[in-house]
C-alpha cells in the first residue's frame, strides 16, 4: 500500500487547476442564471403560501 501515497505538496491534477480559471467566466454565468432561478422560485414558493392562507381565511370566513 506504500504507492497509494503521495509526495508532500504534489498537486492531485495539476493541468485542470490551470484550467479552470480560464472557464470561471462562463461558468459564472451558470451560477448566476441558477441563483436567479432559485430566487424565483422562492418568490413563487412564497405567493403560493399567501395565496393558501387567504384561501383557508377566506373559507373559515364563509362557514
Amino acid at each position: 500500500m506504500s504507492g497509494a501515497r503521495r509526495g508532500p505538496g504534489r498537486p492531485r491534477r495539476y493541468v485542470k487547476e490551470e484550467e479552470e480559471p480560464g472557464m470561471d467566466p462562463g461558468g459564472n454565468m451558470w451560477v448566476q442564471m441558477l441563483q436567479q432561478q432559485q430566487a424565483m422560485h422562492h418568490q413563487y414558493q412564497a405567493q403560493q403560501a399567501q395565496a393558501e392562507r387567504q384561501h383557508r381565511e377566506m373559507m373559515q370566513v364563509l362557514q
